[in-house]
């Protein structure tokens, strides 16, 4: 599946053989060849300051991870990205939103119940990974959502909602500039 041109990969995991890691380099490989672009012989994955993954070797081959429940998703791309998945769950969802969400989400959630929680979630998730900081301290701090819907313009980025399965939901965030 490709979304803004990063290719997007969603792993059924029941009863994978392969370690997570082959797994990316294997898709890494694949997306290279059919994007004809080059790469080692052997693909090194460090971890930045905020711990985000990245190929040490192959800098111009950016990938974002993510999974829940039975679900593994990966996106390819030639430029930064974030990903998230989240299995919808019976959760304190009001009490979430209180604890992680900026006021602007908390009244959108309120409105638009569990499929509203998850695409911010999925949305802020995909937010700090594209930025490489996590969801420390400052997640209540800034907001995915302007004028009543999930936007990324105040933020410099772009929100991809990709359907993936019933009970899921999965977002992709890049820089609006790319």
């Amino acid at each position: 599946m490709e979304a803004d041109s990063a290719h997007i990969y969603i792993i059924d995991e029941t009863g994978a053989d392969d370690s997570r890691t082959e797994r990316l380099i294997r898709l890494a490989r694949l997306y290279a060849a059919e994007e004809a672009m080059p790469l080692p012989q052997m693909l090194c994955i460090a971890k930045g300051e905020c711990g985000k993954p990245y190929f040490e070797n192959a800098p111009w081959l950016h990938f974002s991870v993510s999974h829940s429940g039975g679900l593994w998703v990966c996106a390819l791309c030639r430029y930064d990205v974030g990903i998230d998945i989240e299995q919808h769950a019976a959760r304190d969802h009001a009490a979430l939103s209180r604890r992680f969400f900026h006021p602007n989400e908390i009244e959108y959630t309120r409105r638009g119940g569990t499929e509203a929680f998850y695409s911010v979630w999925t949305a802020k998730e995909s937010y700090v990974k594209l930025l490489g900081t996590g969801i420390g301290g400052s997640f209540s701090h800034f907001s995915v959502v302007e004028r009543g819907e999930i936007s990324g313009d105040r933020l410099f980025a772009r929100f991809t909602s990709i359907p993936v399965r019933e009970g899921y939901s999965l977002t992709l965030c890049r820089w609006d500039d790319e």
